[in-house]
């Protein structure tokens, strides 16, 4: 790609406005000396960004040419295709440690620790260490886009439903072990009600004796996307990957000794997983693992979605992506959503950070960046300026901020948590998280490339979720298979 750039240059491009055929839009700009051109890489707000760029130009001058993918195109061919272009962007969005080595390789991402003044150059410097796109420690390619986080999603009128209190601080800070036994007895109480006793966190609480207005529509503890592979391949799996690596930049560098350390966490992810998947809720009453668990007719995105949000699960393993498709389907549920850990029967032996525990990782969600803004290293000194100018203004000024918050509905990376608020129940529940360090990252994105989910993923769906009883010898063999295949891939 270097070497296609060699010799081009920046040249105007007349106003126009344009649709392109994979339904990413372009906006109607001028390039000129006092322009920039942004390209985002997540098309699910495009309207807004297009209105986002209008206003920081209206505040400011500058011309703003945005471009923003089809939603669910793949970014990655039409970004290529931009940067070889006679007009390349100025700034341009990545997902991380998984795409940034293509463009740090070929020189197209500004180094920003070297931008040590002014306004810019101070909020650079102010990203938290584990916040920031780096592939040594040291270099700083980007700015958070937002971040995100997932656990086990709870309508808390539910659970206050079914112990006349609200249990969610024991519930997230219990034991494993006490999770489990929660688990099970939930799928008992479903089947048959009962003031059956359950303990959280050493305390103990009372169940009712009888189903109320939400639980009675209960027909499973959890409801699981059997067809998406990538739910319990990358989100679900990286839970375990905490154990031994806290960043992705560890997981990348990993050496196949390190990587065989996770041998005792993959374990037990699988046994959390065969936990999960043998309490499944139904549409029609419980179900069970089996050909029909893993078919996007019955078990996929939009339809574990919808049993979730009619109250037939008690919970649901997603992120604060998830709200909008909630809110679809029952706004009142939807304005009274909480997260709870992803729990693994995790051992000391299992942890091999120093900075982490047992109880750490079994009471903490992964709350990580899933995008960054990064600017083309390739671009003028005058255009790399307004850039910084422009991303500075999106992350600080109130306008900026508003856009972030309440017209993109992301949680921004430099949030206060003790000032700020989202306008929606699972962003301020991340909020709270953070504001008490009850936090994991997102390692898995240094494995490499398709093992999490396109590999691993692939394998628990076709040899284990059509299976319906596992055993201790099934863990095993899902960890050997997910440490050889990370090693062998390296």
């Amino acid at each position: 790609m270097k070497k296609l750039l060699i010799g081009l240059s920046i040249v105007a491009l007349a106003c126009s406005t344009s649709i392109f055929a994979n339904g990413a839009s372009e906006s109607t700009t001028k390039t000129e000396d006092n322009s920039i051109y942004v390209y985002n890489s997540k098309g699910e707000n495009a309207e807004q960004f297009a209105a986002m760029c209008a206003a920081y130009e209206a505040e400011t001058g500058i011309h703003v040419k945005n471009f923003s993918i089809g939603s669910g195109q793949d970014h990655m061919e039409t970004l290529r295709a931009e940067m070889n272009s006679n007009d390349m962007p100025t700034i341009f969005s990545i997902q991380g440690m998984k795409e940034l080595p293509e463009w740090e390789q070929g020189g197209f991402v500004q180094d920003l620790s070297k931008v040590t003044t002014g306004d810019f150059g101070k909020m650079v410097q102010a990203i938290p260490e584990g916040l920031r796109l780096s592939s040594d420690g040291m270099n700083s390619y980007g700015v958070p886009y937002n971040v995100e986080g997932y656990g086990y999603i709870v309508d808390k009128a539910m659970l206050e439903e079914l112990f006349s209190m609200d249990p969610t601080a024991d519930i997230q800070a219990a034991s494993y072990d006490e999770w489990a036994n929660f688990v099970t007895t939930m799928t008992k109480w479903i089947a048959s009600p009962s003031a059956a006793k359950v303990t959280l966190n050493g305390k103990v609480y009372t169940l009712a004796s009888q189903k109320g207005p939400l639980s009675k529509n209960l027909t499973g503890v959890f409801s699981v996307m059997g067809s998406e592979k990538w739910t319990y391949g990358d989100h679900f799996i990286n839970v375990a990957v905490n154990a031994v690596f806290g960043s992705s930049r560890e997981a990348a560098e990993a050496t196949d000794a390190q990587v065989g350390e996770l041998e005792g966490a993959f374990e037990v992810y699988a046994k959390a997983l065969d936990l999960k998947t043998s309490n499944l809720a139904g549409a029609n009453g419980p179900a069970q693992r089996g050909q029909d668990f893993v078919s996007s007719a019955k078990f996929g995105y939009d339809q574990a979605v919808q049993i979730f949000a009619q109250s037939k699960a008690l919970f649901l393993k997603q992120g604060n992506w998830a709200y909008g498709n909630i809110e679809g389907v029952d706004a009142d549920v939807a304005s009274r959503l909480e997260f709870l850990p992803v729990k693994m029967p995790f051992t000391a032996q299992d942890v091999k950070r120093t900075d982490k525990d047992v109880a750490d990782l079994n009471s903490s969600i992964p709350v990580y960046v899933p995008n960054y803004f990064t600017v083309n290293a390739l671009v003028s000194d005058s255009k790399k300026q307004m850039a910084y100018d422009f991303l500075y203004w999106l992350n600080n000024s109130e306008t900026g901020k508003d856009y972030v918050i309440n017209q993109f509905n992301f949680i921004p990376y430099n949030a206060d948590p003790a000032t700020t608020t989202v306008p929606n129940s699972l962003g301020n529940s991340i909020i709270s998280y953070i504001d008490t360090d009850h936090t994991l990252s997102a390692p898995y994105n240094g494995s490499p490339a398709g093992w999490s989910g396109d590999t691993v993923g692939k394998f628990v769906m076709e040899n284990y979720l059509t299976k319906l009883n596992w055993t201790p010898a099934d863990y095993k063999t899902i960890a050997d298979y997910a440490v050889s295949t990370w090693q062998e891939m390296n």
